[in-house]
């Protein structure tokens, strides 16, 4: 537990997002794909990375890494 608020209070360090926001981006993830395949919510990770934009500039990028436990339980495929 310690090791993933670590994990956000780097994250939001990095990128001047609030922590508070990264746990709420966390959350809505979580709902949102595990309406369709089971997930662990726990081993959810974000990063917000600044990468190449499409016009020449910088721009934020979310990255997620979702643990699928099993994806044949919920949603049609």
């Amino acid at each position: 537990m310690a090791r993933q608020r670590l994990k956000t209070l780097l994250a939001a360090d990095r990128t001047d997002c609030p922590p508070e926001m990264i746990e709420m981006v966390k959350e809505e993830l979580a709902g949102a794909v595990s309406r369709y395949m089971e997930i662990d919510a726990g081993g959810i990770e974000i990063q917000i990375r600044e990468t190449a934009a499409s016009c020449g500039g910088r721009a934020p990028a979310l990255y997620a890494h979702i643990p699928i436990l099993n994806i044949g339980n919920k949603g049609t495929f």
